[in-house]
């Protein structure tokens, strides 16, 4: 069930500063609207720790996060109706101090560049799409939660394997990692992993306190080193694999104690999944897969089970229409009607 709500704001503009894209802030329960490329850099530049800033769908100029925001796109994939997603242009970086009663939010975004992690602690990443995230100046990111995201390339430039790790305490939730770097096995940090898809590379020389739960993982390798640190482990979890020489089980500790399947093939798994994602890519299983391989709580492995089945619908109110009046009122400001509409999941 769809709601509405209707925002009216009187803004000094004139009807010529009118463009596409739009960011409203709202804050402390007043709402402040900014438009064009660069409406999200005014928005953050006026916002303050717990605020929150609501794009419309469109391209926007990117802005190196400073503070503890929620930011709400309308969404990372251009849905079925034909509604478009919101696009973050050009590199940018998260920077955000510790606060002790906000955290930063981001849902609903199509990254499609360079996003480094300087700093930034129990961030929320809820339905976006992140073509590169990691860490590209030795920074810190502290306890994010990804859910229902999609990375295409996880990057971790920390040299050595031991603490302080770059991203300590990461969760992916029913999330897809397709592609890492420099041989890291989905970054080096201790980390979990619940209903995920993820490339998973077996040259990886340690596997570091990883949990690995109701997750498909799949490469094309034709060798790999043993770990030198096991200490890893998998539950129902299911290796897709070009050929034999794999599962790689030496990347877990205590084996007996877990349930790992393997599977030759990526199309004997998956419907349209072939290792590349492109745009017609659902990562849906093959029906028998989907009835027969199960995780720890009875659902399918893999992203559509679980209790935060992946969907591309978001959870926030997203921008529908915009009406700007012709001329200013008699204060000399613009009146501006804004419908924000939020769909119950």
């Amino acid at each position: 069930m769809k709601k509405s709500i209707i925002l009216a704001l009187s803004l000094t503009l004139s009807v010529a500063t009118f463009a596409q894209q739009l960011a409203t802030l709202n804050h402390n329960g007043n709402t402040t609207a900014y438009y064009g490329m660069n409406a999200l850099q005014q928005a953050h530049a006026a916002a303050v720790n717990g605020d929150i800033i609501t794009l419309s769908s469109g391209i926007f100029n990117s802005v190196d996060i400073t503070k503890a925001v929620t930011i709400r796109g309308a969404g990372a994939w251009i849905d079925t109706n034909g509604n478009s997603n919101t696009i973050l242009y050009n590199d940018f970086t998260l920077n955000v101090p510790e606060d002790t009663m906000f955290n930063l939010v981001i849902e609903g975004v199509y990254a499609m560049n360079k996003i480094n992690m300087a700093s930034v602690y129990n961030p929320l990443f809820r339905k976006c799409h992140f073509v590169t995230f990691g860490d590209f100046s030795n920074g810190l990111m502290r306890n994010a939660n990804f859910e229902n995201c999609i990375v295409e390339i996880w990057r971790n430039y920390k040299s050595t394997n031991t603490s302080p790790w770059p991203a300590q305490g990461t969760q992916f939730i029913n999330s897809v990692v397709l592609s890492t770097n420099n041989g890291v096995n989905v970054g080096e940090d201790p980390a979990t992993f619940i209903n995920c898809i993820l490339a998973q590379n077996p040259n990886s020389s340690n596997m570091l306190g990883r949990l690995f739960q109701n997750c498909i993982m799949y490469y094309n390798y034709s060798s790999y080193n043993s770990p030198t640190n096991n200490s890893s482990t998998a539950f129902n979890c299911m290796f897709v694999n070009t050929n034999t020489s794999y599962p790689n089980t030496s990347l877990f500790s205590d084996m007996a104690n877990h349930v790992l399947w393997s599977k030759i093939g990526m199309n004997t798994v998956f419907k349209t999944f072939d290792g590349t994602y492109g745009s017609t890519t659902t990562f849906e299983l093959q029906d028998s897969i989907a009835a027969n391989y199960l995780g720890t709580d009875g659902t399918q492995i893999g992203i559509y089970g679980g209790f935060h089945p992946f969907s591309p619908k978001v959870t926030s109110p997203v921008i529908k229409s915009i009406n700007v009046a012709q001329r200013n009122n008699s204060e000399g400001k613009l009146e501006v009607n804004i419908e924000m509409v939020t769909e119950d999941e």
